[in-house]
Formats: structure tokens, C-alpha cells, sequence
């Protein structure tokens, strides 16, 4: 098959929505009409989507005196280039600092609406670029720091083999698409030819927190993805996640779509580690009634052994429906002690896309995808000691309670274990004749239930989680407990387990999204020093988010915990710092935090390097 061109993008406003073109000119600074337009602040620092998303949804059209942008909110911007005032701004594009043009006072009060603040709209010229990219060391647009960006379809194809979420070419913003090669191929060529115009291939492309952005609801995708499944393979040593490939034109010309691709030179390609984890292909082998609208569907793995997991642990399941690929993370009901099958147990819930889904669709034989099990929310490994455990769950969140009494079953250490589900009527009891079972084969588990909506015969618990409920339970001050359930009973349950006086530390509470950035700690003020300047912020924002608010300079670029450039050191106090692919073996050991990405969880000094 040949290598050819399948799409030419430009991008005139820079983190604005771009325009697919049939052919476009390159010029020596990229394709004609690619980010020859930036947003700014009044200072002229620049603005992009990385801290402004609503910047991506301003969609451009090109007329031959002008620019025309629309937003779903805002009237129409007509802007034709003979009414730019074209007065000289201070700017810059990371590190570089150079002088664009002014457009028009509209733009400017169009920008400000639109993203708050005092904004403006700026022209790097119609003639050439005034910007010398210091990374490029060439002349550029507005673009970060290179004239083009190439990625082929194979690329984004492989990416999305691995990714829990499907990605489009659109969340890269490159300019040439390509087909008929290789997946990464595109790493391989030194310089290339398409139409008359030979391109220089530079460097790997350093991917940001832009990547993450769903341009659908505007907001960035709380996984992580792609980066988090880029930074497993594509992490090369300097740190950086690469993805697609920088071009510098060595000449003017056309291209246009369909263009075939002629590799003059190659390159050695990065070599990068490939740290991801397959993914599973299971065939459903078995659903089973545990309740009303409550069922249990097993999986076997094609490809024979499943892998380890903790009882309590999630899995991340691929489904395909109405055509679009849907992720739902459902706590395994299973026992790891028992490895040759898989089981989520999954409630009914109205207005549910994927529960209704499996209820109504999901049949014996089908076969579906998932990520490997993980989660923080399971059953400690140690077995070497008598355990006092409460099970306290509400409507499915008996489910990852489940797991946890099967694997203590298995293991015989039921010593002393108290399952309390609540749910609403007699129909809703769950898993009812495996526990009858299990209680009679274990003289230390006690079922406790409660039934928010019972029938007139029912003599057991009645009402909502209450104080008095929770007293019934014995030894309850000593008891390692796990919480699971609907977002309002487990607030209510934490609120009541505190007031009679359950130390924190032996309360384990399981997140069905995740928690926020200060780890679901209660919000408190806290006191941020930044090499001598004083932040009044809080425990549950990254300190760089919070010292932009009140304008204390930080190095950044990515904003995602793969670049380095925000790297500080803790001096005192503590953060929460998860791993990221900046920071190196043993730095985060050494004190040292990424600003973009680490949150304060007490008063903290950090200083830069």
C-alpha cells in the first residue's frame, strides 16, 4: 500500500478548533494560515487551552480578507486583516519572547467575554513570523515550538489498541495525517518528500495536558489519557512522552491530499520501553439472578489465565455500544481465590447507559475487552493475624463486599466479620442464599439487614443508616472497616463511623470516580511559599493552578507531569505527588514535587531549582 497523505489540518487561532483543507502552501514557517492568530492576557503572556479550554471550542472558517470565529455562546467574530491596528506586542510562546500584532478592539472584548479577563487577539503578520523558536531554530507561527506536526493513522490506531478511551487525531492538532504505513513508522524518516516540498523530520513530539481534553464536554479527562498509557510506552530518557513527529519544510510548495510520501532518509528511532499491560479478551460465560434487577455476569479469559487481583479491586470493562466504545470501571464480585473466572455484579439503574446495556444486550458468548484489574480498595494481605472486619454496604456496593467475604471464606478466616448491607425491600437482598450458606458454614460472620422500604412481614432492621444502627454492631471502635455504596450513604456512613469515634485509619472507603486532586481529604487553607512568595491557597488544587491565580511565576509546559519544567523542591511540609514520568527514580524521594501536579496537604515551602 502507499504512504500518502490523508488529511492536511490548520489551526488559524492557536487552541482554537481547526479546518480540514484538500491542499495548502507551505511556507517556511508551516502551511499557510496555521496558528497565525493567539489569544493573550494583558500583559501579553499567552493563552491556550491548557488553562483556558473554552479556547477549543471557538471554531474558524477563512475568507480571502479575513478570519470569521464562532463560539456556541457568543455572536459571530468578523475580523478582515485591512482593519487591524497592527500595533506591536510584547509576547511569547514558552521561552520565546518576540513581538506580534495588535487586531481589533471587538476581538480583544470578543476574547475577554468569552474567557474572562482582559484578553487580546494577536497577528504574527502576514508576511512571515516575527518568532525565531528557539527549540526549532528556525522561524515559526505561533505554534509551540515547531512549523508541523505528522502522526500517522496506524499511530492513533495503536495508541487506541492500548488506551481505555478512544482517541482522535483531533486531541493531537497535527497537521498531516497519514496512511499506508507502519503503526510509528513516522519515527523512522530523517527527511521526506510530498508533492514538490522536501520536509526535514527534527524530533519526536512532546505531548501535554492538552492531549487529555475531551473536546466533546469541554473538560479534561479525569484518567489521564492518552498520556497516562503514552507514558507507559512511548517515555524516552529525557522524560518527555512522544507521539508524531516534527517537520521543518526546506522549501515552498503545495501539497495536497492524497499525496504520496517518498522517504529520502531515515533515521534511528527513540527507543522506548513498553511498560502497558494487554488487554483482556473475555467471553461472558455465565449471568446469574442475584436480585431484583441485580445480575451477575462471569467471564472466562480467551486467552486461558487471568491475571492477579485484590478482593475488592475494580474492572476496567471495553464495551461496544450503539457504535461508540464505552469504559465502566464495575468492582469484581469474585474471589481472587478462585482464578478461573471473572464476575461483576451489576444493578439496574434508571437511566443507566452501560448497566441497562448488559442487562438487556449482554448474553452468554459474548465477548468483550477489559483493562486489568486495579483499584486501592481491597482487603490488606495480611493473613498472619485474627481479624475484626465490618462489611458495611448500601444498594451494589455490596458488590466489591462480596469479593472480600469469598476470599476470607476461602482462606478460612471468617474469625469475626460482620456483613450489614442495606438495600430497600425483600426483593433487593442480594447474594441472600450464598450468605444464608456461608453464615452457616462460618460461625464467626454475622449478616446484618437493612431495608430502607420493607413489607409488612419483614421483622428485621428498617429505615436509613442511623447511629443507632452502627451501635448494634459489636467491638465496632475496633474493627477495620470497608465502606461502599451510593455517594449519599457512604458520606452518611463516614459521618457516623467518626462520631463514634472509629479512628480514621481503620476506615477504608471505596471511590466509584475518583477522588479529588488532595486525595479526598476535607478542604482546608493552607499556606503555600514559593521561593519566598506567600500563596494563601488550599489542600485540594495543584500549587501550580493556585500560584497562577494570584500571579506568582512557575515554569511549565506540559501541565501533565511528563516535561520537568515545573520540577521544585519540598523544603517543608508534606504533598500529595503521584508518579509521573518527570520525575526520575529516587527524586521523589529527594524532595523533589512537580508543581503541575502535586497538592499541598498542610502548609508546605518550596523553592526552585
Amino acid at each position: 500500500m502507499d504512504t500518502k497523505i490523508s488529511q492536511i489540518n490548520v489551526y488559524p487561532v492557536k487552541s482554537a478548533s481547526g479546518i480540514s483543507l484538500s491542499n495548502a502552501w507551505v511556507e517556511s514557517i508551516g502551511l499557510s494560515f496555521d496558528r497565525r492568530f493567539m489569544v493573550a492576557d494583558s500583559t501579553g503572556k499567552f493563552v491556550t487551552g491548557r488553562t483556558d479550554p473554552k479556547m477549543t471550542e471557538v471554531s474558524v472558517s477563512l475568507q480571502a480578507n479575513g478570519i470569521t470565529l464562532n463560539h456556541p455562546t457568543m455572536s459571530p467574530l468578523v475580523l478582515k486583516y485591512a482593519q487591524f491596528s497592527l500595533q506591536e506586542v510584547h509576547t511569547n510562546v514558552w521561552k520565546d519572547e518576540f513581538n506580534a500584532y495588535s487586531t481589533t478592539s471587538t476581538a480583544n472584548a470578543w476574547f475577554s467575554h468569552l474567557l474572562g479577563g482582559h484578553k487580546q487577539l494577536l497577528f504574527s503578520g502576514e508576511e512571515s513570523s516575527p518568532r525565531y523558536a528557539s527549540k526549532a531554530q528556525t522561524k515559526v507561527s505561533f505554534a509551540d515550538g515547531f512549523p508541523l506536526l505528522i502522526i500517522s493513522e496506524a499511530s492513533l490506531s495503536a495508541l487506541n489498541d492500548k488506551t481505555p478511551d478512544v482517541h482522535s487525531m483531533d486531541q493531537f492538532r497535527t497537521n498531516l495525517v497519514v496512511t499506508g504505513c507502519d503503526a510509528f513508522e513516522e519515527d523512522t524518516w530523517a527527511k521526506i518528500r510530498i508533492g514538490s516540498v522536501v520536509f526535514r523530520a527534527d524530533c519526536p513530539c512532546s505531548r501535554c495536558i492538552f492531549t487529555t481534553l475531551d473536546l466533546d464536554s469541554g473538560r479534561f479527562r479525569v484518567n489521564g489519557e492518552p498520556i497516562t498509557t503514552l507514558s507507559q510506552f512511548r517515555s524516552a530518557e529525557d522524560g518527555n512522552v512522544n507521539f508524531g513527529m516534527n517537520l521543518i519544510a526546506m522549501n515552498e510548495g503545495e501539497i495536497r491530499a492524497g499525496d504520496k510520501i517518498e522517504v529520502l532518509e531515515y533515521r534511528d528511532a527513540e527507543v522506548y520501553e513498553d511498560n502497558t499491560k494487554p488487554k483482556l479478551n473475555l467471553t461472558c460465560h455465565e449471568i446469574e439472578h442475584v436480585a431484583q434487577d441485580f445480575k451477575t455476569f462471569w467471564f472466562e479469559n480467551q486467552q486461558g489465565v487471568l491475571p492477579k487481583y485484590k478482593a475488592g479491586q475494580h474492572l476496567p470493562l471495553e464495551l461496544d455500544i450503539n457504535g461508540k466504545r464505552v469504559q465502566r470501571r464495575y468492582t469484581l464480585s469474585s474471589s481472587p481465590t478462585r482464578p478461573d473466572r471473572f464476575a461483576i455484579s451489576v444493578k439496574r439503574v434508571e437511566g443507566g447507559e452501560v448497566s441497562n446495556w448488559l442487562h438487556d444486550e449482554m448474553r452468554e458468548g459474548a465477548e468483550v475487552k477489559a483493562q486489568q484489574p486495579d483499584g486501592q480498595f481491597h482487603l490488606s494481605d495480611d493473613n498472619n493475624k485474627r481479624r475484626q472486619i465490618l462489611l458495611l454496604s448500601g444498594g451494589s456496593g455490596v458488590t466489591p463486599m462480596m469479593s472480600m467475604l469469598r476470599a476470607l471464606s476461602d482462606h478460612n478466616e471468617v474469625d469475626d466479620v460482620i456483613f450489614f448491607h442495606q438495600c430497600r425491600s425483600e426483593a433487593d437482598i442480594p447474594f441472600s442464599e450464598e450468605l444464608d450458606a456461608l453464615a452457616k458454614k462460618h460461625k464467626g460472620l454475622q449478616v446484618m439487614t437493612l431495608l430502607s422500604r420493607p413489607s409488612d412481614e419483614w421483622s428485621g432492621l428498617t429505615g436509613r443508616l442511623s447511629q443507632e444502627h452502627l451501635a448494634l454492631v459489636s467491638w465496632l471502635t475496633q474493627r477495620e472497616i470497608f465502606v461502599c455504596g451510593p455517594e449519599g450513604f457512604m458520606d452518611a456512613a463516614m459521618t457516623l463511623l467518626d462520631l463514634l469515634g472509629v479512628p480514621e485509619s481503620q476506615r477504608h472507603q471505596e471511590f466509584f470516580s475518583p477522588p479529588t486532586m488532595g486525595e479526598g481529604a476535607p478542604a482546608a487553607e493552607v499556606s503555600i511559599t514559593l521561593d519566598g512568595e506567600y500563596i494563601r491557597g488550599d489542600n485540594q488544587r495543584p500549587i501550580l493552578v493556585q500560584a497562577e491565580e494570584v500571579g506568582v511565576q512557575v515554569d511549565y509546559s506540559c501541565r501533565a507531569g511528563v516535561c520537568g519544567c515545573c520540577k521544585m523542591r519540598l523544603v517543608e511540609g508534606e504533598v500529595h505527588q503521584p508518579d509521573m514520568p518527570a520525575l526520575f527514580p529516587g527524586e521523589k524521594e529527594e524532595g523533589l514535587v512537580l508543581a503541575c501536579c502535586c497538592v499541598p496537604k498542610g502548609d508546605v515551602v518550596l523553592s526552585k531549582l
